[in-house]
């Protein structure tokens, strides 16, 4: 399994704690993540919000990027792309890096 982080950022006026229908998008994505997560082999190892600069951060275990490009594309997911602008990248654990480097 290979480690991948999504970095996603919204506006201020798109953010779910101040508009309704982003909160009802989130939350329903939110809901549906274990599931998809599921239909495809794919880890959720945690996600972490940085809520004063509409950042958040999701970490995935999974076979390759191609996996968790098509987890994002469900469609119980698909909206979140509606107000987030998101990277996908592959990362690597400090323990992986440091035999890396020896």
């Amino acid at each position: 399994m290979s480690h991948f982080v999504m970095i996603s950022r919204h506006t201020a006026e798109s953010c779910p704690l101040n508009n309704g229908k982003t909160r009802q998008i989130a939350m329903d994505a939110i809901h549906a993540l274990p599931e998809a997560a599921k239909k495809y082999g794919i880890t959720v190892v945690g996600s972490w919000s940085v809520t004063p600069e509409h950042l958040t951060l999701h970490v995935f275990d999974a076979v390759n990027l191609d996996t968790v490009l098509k987890f994002s594309m469900e469609p119980s997911l698909l909206k979140w792309w509606s107000f987030n602008t998101s990277e996908i990248k592959p990362a690597t654990t400090l323990e992986e890096t440091v035999k890396l480097l020896e």
